[in-house]
Formats: structure tokens, C-alpha cells, sequence
């Protein structure tokens, strides 16, 4: 498979995933994102941008093409950790991750027997206000996302 580029998707830098290092939050893009790319791409900070890892550009990648999050609504995150679990996580490029993206990243996932979390944004007249955390996988693991959920996590931005 041949290396996968970034560019024309600037998902990852439209605010909806979260960063403490750099000002941005669901609706609200990095100040240097131009909308065809990054304003700074050769100075760009490590973390988190030179650090983060699309799971759809990653080298190797088996993600179908129509799951680049452009266009297909959501940012797949892979070799992530939770609770001991090794996951993935997808996060929606918008307010809720599409069904049928929703249903191919599940499939993805039961593939390669690995659990998923999945996010949804939630706002009140359209500014966010914090994220729902939900799982598919095992049982024990969805219990566990469940529990979180119910404990209150969730609103202090994206689960990394």
C-alpha cells in the first residue's frame, strides 16, 4: 500500500479533537488551519501535531479510502489504551459520527478483534458542552465505558 497523505483533510486540526497545547475545541478550528492545510506546517509543534497519528493516514493502514475523515464524519484514533484494554477510538468531525461510518468502524473493529470507543459532542444551541463516551466490543469492556459514563467523564475533552 502506497503512503497515504494528509492532505486535502484538515480534520484533525477543525477543533474536534482536543489539545492542551494548542487552542482549539469542538466548532472551533486551530488558529493556524488555512482549510486546505496548516498555516505552519513546517514549523508545527510536536505535540500534538507532528505526534498525532490519523489512524487513516497511519503507514500500513487498511482503513478503505472513503473512511478518511473528510469524508466519512469521524477521526479514527488506533493503539489506544483504556482501562487495560488496548482500543481504537473514533471521534466525530461534527456533532455525531454517521451511521454508515458509524457501522464500517464497528465492522473495522470486530475484524481486528479490538474494542471501540466511539464519541459524540454534545452542545447546547450548537456550542459544545462535553462529550458522551460509548463502547463496542465485549461486554465486560462496554460495561466498563458504560460506567464511565455514568461516573461523569467525558467533559473535559477527548479521551487520548
Amino acid at each position: 500500500m502506497s503512503k497515504r497523505s494528509c492532505q486535502p483533510c484538515t480534520a484533525c486540526c477543525q477543533g474536534w479533537l482536543s489539545s492542551k497545547y494548542i487552542a482549539m475545541s469542538p466548532g472551533h478550528p486551530c488558529q493556524h488551519c488555512t482549510g486546505q492545510g496548516c498555516g505552519i506546517y513546517a514549523e508545527r509543534p510536536q505535540d500534538p501535531c507532528r505526534s498525532f497519528s490519523c489512524g487513516w493516514v497511519r503507514e500500513g493502514s487498511e482503513l478503505d479510502d472513503a473512511l478518511r475523515p473528510d469524508l466519512c464524519g469521524a477521526i479514527l484514533l488506533e493503539d489506544r489504551k483504556f482501562q487495560g484494554w488496548d482500543v481504537m477510538i473514533a471521534t466525530p468531525t461534527g456533532w455525531k459520527i454517521p451511521d454508515a461510518t458509524l457501522q464500517a468502524l464497528m465492522q473495522y473493529a470486530r475484524s481486528r478483534d479490538t474494542p471501540l470507543i466511539y464519541i459524540e459532542n454534545l452542545h447546547s444551541n450548537g456550542v459544545y458542552s462535553h462529550f458522551k463516551r460509548s463502547g463496542f466490543g465485549p461486554r465486560d469492556f462496554v460495561e466498563a465505558i458504560t460506567r464511565t459514563a455514568a461516573a461523569g467523564a467525558g467533559r473535559d475533552g477527548m479521551l487520548g
